[in-house]
């Protein structure tokens, strides 16, 4: 049995651009879905990490106060 290729970083783009160029138009479709899906979990990755920054620098500390604060007054708008 022979090893799988293996290729580098900087070689696996290429490769996978010829890849796609060789695939038949209605698979595309689903590399794109799955280019997107792949996007959307780095984004929410990143948007995460950053809430999770925010947390630990404390700039959510009035944050259930506010809450309230916005409550109250939805409930005096709304009587």
């Amino acid at each position: 049995m022979s090893e799988p290729v293996t290729y580098s970083s900087e070689e696996k783009r290429p490769v996978l651009h010829e890849l796609i160029d060789a695939l038949p138009a209605e698979e595309l479709e689903l590399v794109e879905r799955v280019l997107a899906r792949l996007e959307m979990d780095r984004l929410w990755k990143e948007v995460q990490e950053g809430f999770a920054r925010d947390w630990d620098e404390g700039k959510f500390e009035r944050l259930d106060e506010i809450i309230g604060e916005v409550r109250t007054d939805l409930k005096k708008r709304s009587a």
